[in-house]
Parts: C-alpha cells; structure tokens; sequence
C-alpha cells in the first residue's frame, strides 16, 4: 500500500464521492457514502439547499481524517 496525500483526500472528501479515495472501495466508504448522501438529501428537502453544504464539510474532514489514518497505519506497519 502507498501513502496518500491528506490534502487530496480533502478537496476530494468535498465532492462526497471523495471519501472512496480515503477509505477504499470497503463497507466503511459505502456506509459513509450513503450517509451523507441520504442527510444531505434530507436537509435540502426539508430545510434549505444552502445548509446541505455541511454535509459536503463533513465529508471533506472525513476524507482528510481517514486518509492521515491509513499513512499512520501504513507507517506503523499495522492493519486499518
């Protein structure tokens, strides 16, 4: 496995499907993928398109969160 950049995972973490490129195509990205989709859905529905901007917050600190993870793991050695 290689490092991937933190920065990257964020500008992409920005644009939901981003959070692929952090996690992998494994049931930790599909779940968070569906989540934010299904909240952002929800808020710009029920409260405004404005606010769903959140969610793309969110997932752009997940993508940088999850991809500064991985480089730990890959640089302890150790399993995700």
């Amino acid at each position: 496995m290689s490092k991937k950049s933190p920065i990257l995972g964020a500008i992409l973490g920005f644009f939901v499907l981003g959070i692929f490129y952090s996690t992998g195509f494994n049931k930790q990205g599909i779940i968070a993928f569906v989540g934010l989709i299904v909240v952002s859905w929800l808020l710009s529905m029920f409260v405004s398109p404005e606010v769903s901007v959140i969610v793309n917050l969110v997932s752009a600190f997940l993508g940088y969160k999850w991809v500064n993870d991985h480089n730990a793991s890959i640089e302890g050695g150790g399993e995700m």
